[in-house]
């Protein structure tokens, strides 16, 4: 950053911050994104369940804010399939179905089918994935459906040694890295797919892979592959996270990553800041409003005065004075009886970023 100073300085790399970003991004702002590590997106598996859709419903400018969230997604490289008014049912790691209404790809088109027989692999040493009970599950749940599709569980091998211990992570760095590894998981995919019509695997096609480049290896493989969510760090989650976070570099968005931000400085009904605890001696990161989308983490970077939002979303302490005229809070919307789920805060973060972008605008490029 050429400066200390911007338009929009957001805290947090959930998904409510990055969306925040994005939206002050498109309106022209000059934005910092400042956070100590991914946001909660990296735990599940990157969709929105259909139940949260439903309870964000009455929110005003929801349709609005999912649209943006998916051409986001879809400009980045990871994007999603679905929409607020349906769902499918798509495997968990459990070997039940969750009800969806928005999921990246690669996932989207897991539900039950009738008639299609799915072999479901599973890898040697892959501890946390178990093919054999995944097939068994998801027989009886689909069964329970009234679908008449049905699932294997088959097992792959690597002729390189994969270490110690064999994680989706690991396999997902070397998919991304390394060309021979992705030829080889093809030809053993191949091998097992013979009397399938499609392909489970557990989440290990690349944390940066694009949407272009999995369909590109799908169609190798000669059959449609999908991904079956796994233990957190989940990669599914981990991708959009990733193409997230390379999307804001490339709208211009400067990341300070890793780094946490001590103290939110408000002075006379003024924010004016934060202050980063960067390496050697703390940073001030100055800009014309701040938006906090930390969660719950909110109210301790508030001194504990923060109380309530106000229909502008900026907070109130207990007296109900305004706190700061140029700060926003993405997290639980006034007046909102659900304040829990992805798709509440992907409007929160929408919201507060188009505020935040109305209320500055001094440094922008």
């Amino acid at each position: 950053m050429e400066s200390d100073r911007c338009d929009v300085v957001v805290v947090g790399e959930g998904i409510a911050g990055f969306t925040a970003a994005a939206a002050a991004a498109h309106r022209k702002m000059k934005v910092a994104l400042v956070a100590t590590g991914p946001g909660s997106i990296v735990n599940g598996p990157g969709w929105l369940k259909a139940q949260d859709i439903l309870h964000a419903s009455s929110a005003p400018e929801l349709s609005e804010a999912i649209a943006f969230f998916c051409e986001m997604a879809r400009r980045a490289g990871c994007p999603f399939a679905g929409d607020v008014s349906t769902a499918k049912y798509l495997p968990s790691l459990l070997g039940d179905f969750e009800r969806v209404a928005l999921a990246p790809l690669l996932l989207w088109n897991a539900e039950p089918r009738d008639g299609v027989a799915t072999v479901i692999i599973g890898v040697q040493g892959l501890s946390s994935f178990d093919e054999n009970f995944m097939a068994e599950r998801l027989n009886e749940q689909s069964r329970s459906m009234n679908s008449n599709g049905t699932y294997a569980g088959r097992q792959i091998s690597f002729a390189r040694d994969m270490g110690t211990p064999v994680t989706p992570l690991r396999i997902a760095q070397l998919f991304d890295r390394d060309a021979d590894f992705r030829k080889e998981l093809i030809c053993a995919l191949r091998a097992v797919a013979s009397g399938f019509q499609r392909i489970f695997v557990p989440g290990i096609l690349g944390v940066d892979s694009s949407a272009e480049q999995i369909a590109e290896f799908s169609h190798e493989v000669g059959c449609p592959v999908c991904e079956i969510p796994t233990l957190p760090p989940s990669i599914s989650g981990l991708r959009v996270f990733h193409r997230m976070e390379s999307y804001l570099r490339n709208i211009g968005v400067e990341l300070f990553r890793g780094f946490p931000v001590e103290k939110v400085e408000l002075h006379d009904g003024v924010c004016t800041g934060v202050r980063v605890a960067a390496p050697g001696h703390a940073m001030n990161l100055r800009g014309q409003c701040v938006v906090l989308a930390t969660g719950r983490h909110s109210a301790s970077l508030l001194g504990g005065a923060y109380a309530v939002l106000d229909q502008e979303m900026r907070p109130l302490d207990s007296t109900g004075a305004v706190m700061a005229r140029n700060l926003f809070i993405a997290g639980s919307l006034p007046h909102s009886t659900s304040n829990n789920g992805d798709a509440m805060r992907i409007l929160a973060g929408y919201r507060a970023g188009n505020l935040a972008a109305s209320t500055g605008g001094n440094h922008a490029a």
